[in-house]
């Protein structure tokens, strides 16, 4: 084998056992700790300091994240006073080599998209024997988006560590109260158009290919979107398609032409507002309150194409109804049309918002 094609494997075996978001010895033969209950419990602790790119389309998500790893075993205990501490360190350069003579729990970020663009850590064994081996990571993590509220929607940015190795019989990942001190949403953090809200933890397990089941910990962080952004940049362009041709029907004396026209060119409007959102909401669905808008704006116009061609259409008016029912019902939907208008608009994004 050339050099390169052994490169190109070394490479591989990298990305499959170090690129998993926490470091891995490449060949582990240590054994589970001896003298332990099991499953041997493995406390588990995720913080997120720092989130980038929020893209709902490609359904991914930016961040930095702390991640704790907690575990006793009896054979990494040592004699305090000898040693001169109670508590062993080794940096991100030194913990790779102690991670091969050591068991550890061998967890996979099984969410994480490519490989971490940067990776800082260090691992901690005290006296008693208990290790903690820390990792921070710069990574790409794929999350499922809940869109059908926006924009009114709160997002749980998942963090999903899994063990391939070890089933639920053997290991256990848990949360006492010090994982949950360590867990959680940096204060000072912002990102553009979001709120940070809270964290939260569960456990499940994952049926692997040979029938075992494998346990694994779900980190969420939610976070809410801020939605008067784009309701403005909603609403805007949808009302002003609606409210020109509007008023020329209701309250301008005109001809059936001119309105007409001005219908016509509404339909276009709001067509090419259609194709608009479609490009900058592309991950919404049909059940959208962007889609929910666009159809009430087709109904209203053909509502109000059927009004102009009939009722306040001088030939076919007069026939269907007489002088002064023509003038009350033009009274009628002066202030009716655009309070419905404006009634179903509130009341669709009052059902999109608390539902």
């Amino acid at each position: 084998m050339t050099p390169k094609a052994w490169l190109a494997f070394l490479t591989l075996v990298a990305s499959l056992l170090l690129g998993t978001g926490v470091v891995q010895a490449q060949e582990q033969t240590a054994p589970m700790p001896a003298g332990v209950p099991l499953p041997l419990r493995v406390g588990v602790a995720v913080f997120l300091n720092d989130l980038g790119k929020v893209n709902e389309a490609a359904g991914t998500y930016e961040a930095s994240i702390d991640v704790r790893l907690r575990w006793r075993d009896p054979a990494m205990s040592f004699d305090a006073k000898e040693f001169g501490g109670d508590r062993q360190e080794y940096n991100s350069e030194q913990m790779a080599a102690q991670l091969k003579k050591m068991w550890n729990p061998r967890l996979t970020l099984a969410n994480m998209a490519g490989t971490p663009s940067r990776t800082d850590g260090g691992l901690f064994v005290y006296a008693n024997g208990t290790v903690e081996h820390f990792q921070r990571l710069r990574l790409t993590l794929d999350t499922k988006y809940r869109l059908n509220a926006f924009p009114f929607d709160t997002q749980a940015l998942g963090v999903r560590l899994l063990s391939t190795r070890y089933t639920q019989n053997q290991i256990a990942l848990v949360q006492d109260q010090g994982d949950i001190n360590a867990s959680g949403i940096k204060e000072t953090l912002k990102i553009s158009g979001w709120k940070t809200r809270n964290a939260d933890f569960a456990t499940s397990v994952n049926r692997g290919w040979n029938g075992d089941t494998y346990p694994e910990m779900n980190a969420s962080f939610f976070i809410q979107r801020e939605p008067y952004a784009h309701l403005f940049a909603l609403l805007i362009p949808f009302l002003l398609t609606l409210l020109v041709p509007t008023i020329m029907t209701l309250y301008v004396k005109a001809d059936i032409a001119p309105r007409m026209t001005l219908w016509g060119a509404s339909i276009l409007a709001l067509i090419a507002l259609n194709f608009t959102f479609s490009v900058r909401y592309s991950a919404l669905g049909g059940d959208s309150l962007v889609q929910q808008l666009i159809t009430i704006g087709f109904g209203f116009q053909l509502l109000m194409i059927t009004i102009t061609s009939t009722v306040l259409n001088p030939q076919v008016g007069p026939k269907l109804f007489s002088e002064h029912v023509v003038v009350e019902i033009v009274d009628f939907l002066r202030w009716s049309v655009p309070i419905g208008l404006f009634a179903l608009i509130i009341t669709r994004a009052l059902l999109t918002a608390f539902s």
